[in-house]
């Protein structure tokens, strides 16, 4: 069978890519640092030996431990274990030491590749080394190691918004699923695309899956830095820009839009979280030749995606499924309810599955035939659009109420002094939930008058009874509110009355 028939894994995207498009860039870090698909493949396959040499094997795991933005080492590390045939852990900076040793040890990790100023966690006593000892002197022409689509590529953990992550197995077929030799060529030269977010991270490795299978240049700004991120895209002229929620809220804060010429952007897209309404509509006042587009997926998904463009009339709007991919709303039971009705949200697809690697229970649960539970509430409207209610962990039973925390949210939103809003359960001592809001207000004295627009424009039974004031919200590092460091101090605050 040639290279051309058999289901392609991930090392082949960049063998295609390099094939046709050898000198083409594909990632520009911070415009200070650039790589070719050329360079790229043949610094993998270097790498790669230097790794095999070493002593690595097919299938055995290997830890990368990066940050800052030291992506050009990062992608050939990545692409270097993967074409030795290993798995890779993604360990950015934001993973604490003994996390990350938790990691190494639990999935039986042979060694780390370190980026610049990165150290091994103590007490790993696998083997350590940097990506520059890897290449030196090494053939950088193509190997084979006879991995297939359903070997496992990577082991990514969730974001741990209700716990400690757990590992989840991505087989190569899920990330290169619906991509074909044919898919790699293209006509023209397609615009540039721009990702804020840290390196070595689950965002990271959909970043890397992204550039090696669209045409796109991608240019990588620093995360969080607003200003640099909006002189980059004057001077590339970039045309789309992935944000998650945190960078949103951050730029709808400046006034990039009035010092950089951002005309060139015609589509900004999240997929962590759904938007705030109010925070997509101040996003097209700044990018007003721009559209606001969102996918909905589950971490154990990836390929069941629900995709969206913000319409200002239909704010809560999730959209329908993307091509080759499913959507059903069901009761406990596993089947479908009525459009209308408050369900379980499945997405389906026939990629190979992401599974837990230590609950083999849970993933009976999630992944039923080439079905995905996402564990959301929500009900197909009346046009067909899928309406999210809420994270079923997250959604607050008071009395004979359901509140949906996110909807309580979206209505903090709407005033604004609210910079960042998450809402939770607050357990009282009769074993009932109340109802509590974290804040973040530029001016901590309109407070009042947020409560007053919550109580004119919520339920009785979705109020707020709890507020606490706080700098920022935490996130993990798929830009996700971590509510569980926020509840405690919600419990300490005295009701409001709400």
């Amino acid at each position: 069978m040639t290279d051309l028939e058999r289901p392609l894994v991930v090392p082949d995207m960049l063998r295609l890519r390099a094939k046709y498009y050898p000198d083409q860039v594909a990632l520009r870090v911070d415009g200070r640092t650039e790589l070719t698909y050329r360079d790229w493949e043949r610094g993998a396959y270097a790498r790669a030996r230097g790794l095999i040499e070493l002593g690595l094997k097919p299938r055995q795991r290997v830890g990368l431990v990066f940050g800052g933005m030291d992506w050009i080492d990062y992608v050939m590390s990545y692409l270097a274990v993967q074409n030795a045939g290993g798995t890779t852990i993604h360990l950015g900076e934001q993973v604490e030491p003994a996390e990350a040793l938790r990691r190494l040890e639990e999935t039986d990790a042979v060694g780390v590749v370190l980026g610049r100023g990165r150290t091994a966690p103590e007490g790993f006593n696998g083997w350590v080394v940097r990506p520059g000892d890897l290449a030196g002197g090494h053939d950088d022409s193509p190997l084979s190691v006879g991995i297939g689509p359903e070997d496992l590529s990577d082991i990514l953990y969730t974001s741990g918004t209700t716990g400690r992550g757990k590992a989840l197995g991505v087989p190569h077929g899920n990330l290169t699923f619906g991509r074909a030799p044919d898919n790699f060529k293209h006509l023209g030269d397609p615009l540039p695309l721009m990702v804020p977010i840290p390196v070595c991270t689950t965002p990271s490795v959909t970043t890397s899956s992204i550039v090696l299978s669209t045409p796109a240049t991608l240019v990588l700004s620093p995360p969080g830095d607003i200003e640099r991120m909006a002189e980059l895209v004057e001077e590339y002229r970039i045309a789309s820009v992935m944000i998650n929620p945190a960078i949103a809220h951050k730029l709808v804060r400046t006034n990039v839009h009035e010092k950089y010429d951002l005309s060139c952007v015609d589509t900004l897209g999240t997929a962590a979280a759904p938007l705030p309404p109010r925070i997509a509509r101040q996003l097209l006042e700044m990018f007003p030749g721009a559209k606001v587009n969102s996918a909905f997926t589950a971490a154990e998904a990836y390929t069941g995606v629900i995709v969206n463009t913000f319409d200002p009339a239909k704010p809560t709007s999730l959209g329908r499924p993307a091509p080759g991919s499913e959507l059903r709303v069901t009761d406990e039971h596993g089947r479908p309810v009525p459009d209308g009705q408050l369900g379980w949200i499945w997405v389906g697809s026939q990629a190979p599955k992401r599974k837990y690697l230590f609950d083999h229970a849970q993933t009976a649960r999630v992944q039923v035939g080439h079905w995905t539970w996402t564990g959301d509430l929500g009900r197909i409207g009346p046009d067909g659009d899928l309406m999210l209610f809420d994270r079923a962990v997250d959604a607050i039973r008071v009395g004979d109420e359901l509140v949906s925390t996110i909807e309580v949210e979206y209505a903090l939103y709407e005033h604004p002094a609210v910079m960042e809003a998450a809402v939770m359960n607050v357990p009282q001592p009769d074993g009932t939930d109340a109802v509590g809001a974290a804040l973040a207000l530029d001016d901590p004295t309109a407070l009042p008058d947020v409560q007053a627009l919550a109580a004119r424009t919520l339920a009785p039974h979705q109020v707020p009874t709890r507020y606490l004031l706080v700098d920022e919200l935490p996130r993990s590092v798929n830009a996700k509110v971590l509510k569980r460091y926020l509840r405690p101090r919600l419990a300490e605050v005295a009701p409001s009355g709400g």
